[in-house]
């Protein structure tokens, strides 16, 4: 190596670290990106950094006494190389692919790529497979050289496959960084493969990593905003929409009734009723998921009002295998008050009955609201309407919240309305 080429290599190392340590901590302090983002982007820089700096070393103390050195910074170099391409991999099949087998089948697959890249390069410290330092500590490549670098290729050549595959799914900006930060250091590591003297790799990939950084931290504020603005229409339909005229109506009557029969209780159902509305009124305002259980206490408390009305007779029962989780709150009760009103009241042969069961099922918390029923009840349009809303309320806040579901299966006698949560987004911490 000339010291024209030293010299031109160690700028290209201090401008990469110098990129590098920017994306660090751009990602540390970014606060619009999500947490599985910010992770990869963290872990992606601080390769980047270990990459540079060994490369560094290998290329100041080549040709000193310091040998140990020379094998640790050459070593670091050909590791944190795998190790880009590997958790870059990871990253893409995580935020593109939604099947779960799918991802475990390609990370397993990953993982075997990076195990048989450490084993080779570790049989190449004791055999030159790779590379060889000869007797002055000097750096010279192997004739299998470019195989170091094969195992990296196929991980790229796999992750612009997912991208081909699930295109629609990604956004422009992420389809654009994608592209950029995979094509760059490919063609890095076919010209590093064959031209020796100057480190193309380090060049190409920084800045392609910087690029895509910036794309998808744009991206990410973007959706951000966006999820903030449905969610505040999500809440004024929710104002609208929660609270059935219907419901408020015959429970003041059925109060007002009680005043002349029974004040104690009368008195006892007008609390509840203020329980009742200010939770609907004050969950609006929340942004935060809630314990099950907090869910489910407001949920009795509809139950107690609705069975004031002696017209109103039905059984509620409840099968919970599972209630350390969150969720949206104003989400289970709609699904249970629909049960009652469109489904157990209108039995007349039979008593009417909900039940609400909680169960694990894989990596999903299920609930179901099963109930009968005999036939169609009367609703008013205004009722209709409000059915309608209730149900898009339930499956926006699921979605923008946790990413749940909710479907509903009504047959010849019975319903059953099914929401689906991720284990992953319900089971981590509580919030009250």
């Amino acid at each position: 190596m000339t010291y024209l080429q030293f010299m031109l290599n160690v700028a290209i190392d201090c401008f990469g670290a110098a990129v590098s340590l920017v994306g660090l901590l751009a990602s540390i302090i970014a606060s619009r990106i999500n947490s599985l983002v910010k992770r990869y982007f963290i872990i992606l820089f601080v390769c980047h950094l270990v990459y540079i700096l060994s490369n560094l070393t290998a290329l100041i103390f080549r040709g000193s006494q310091y040998r140990a050195i020379v094998y640790i910074g050459n070593f670091g170099e050909f590791l944190c190389s795998a190790l880009m391409a590997y958790f870059v991999s990871n990253y893409m099949v995580d935020i593109t692919l939604k099947d779960e087998d799918k991802i475990r089948k390609y990370k397993n697959i990953f993982n075997i790529l990076l195990a048989i890249h450490v084993i080779t390069l570790l049989i190449s410290q004791f055999t030159g497979l790779y590379y060889r330092i000869d007797e002055n500590n000097i750096y010279h490549r192997s004739r299998l050289f470019p195989l170091s670098f094969v195992w990296s290729g196929i991980m790229l050549l796999m992750d612009m496959k997912v991208i081909l595959d699930n295109t629609g799914s990604l956004s422009k900006k992420q389809i654009v960084g994608f592209w950029a930060y995979l094509i760059s250091p490919f063609i890095g590591i076919i010209i590093q493969a064959f031209v020796y003297g100057l480190d193309f790799l380090v060049a190409s990939t920084v800045l392609a990593g910087l690029f895509m950084f910036i794309l998808v931290a744009l991206d990410q504020t973007e959706r951000n905003v966006q999820a903030s603005i449905e969610n505040e229409n999500i809440k004024a339909s929710l104002l609208l929409g929660q609270i059935s005229p219907h419901f408020i109506f015959n429970s003041l009557m059925t109060i007002q009734d009680l005043c002349y029969t029974d004040s104690t209780l009368a008195a006892d159902s007008i609390g509840d009723f203020a329980v009742y509305l200010r939770h609907n009124m004050e969950d609006l305002t929340i942004n935060e998921m809630i314990p099950f259980e907090k869910e489910l206490g407001f949920i009795k408390e509809y139950v107690r009002m609705e069975k004031l009305d002696p017209d109103r007779d039905f059984d509620m029962e409840y099968e919970l295998e599972i209630k350390e989780f969150v969720m949206p709150t104003l989400t289970l009760q709609p699904v249970v008050e629909n049960a009652i009103n469109y489904g157990a009241l209108t039995c007349k042969k039979q008593k009417g009955k909900v039940i609400l069961k909680t169960r694990r099922e894989n990596d999903q918390v299920v609930i179901t609201v099963w109930n009968n029923f005999e036939g169609k009840r009367s609703v008013t349009e205004g009722q209709k309407k409000h059915r309608s809303i209730a149900t898009e309320n339930i499956r926006s806040r699921l979605k923008y919240f946790c990413e749940g579901t909710y479907e509903i299966d009504i047959r010849e006698t019975d319903a059953i309305a099914t929401i689906r949560l991720p284990m992953n987004k319900v089971m981590g911490g509580l919030v009250s």
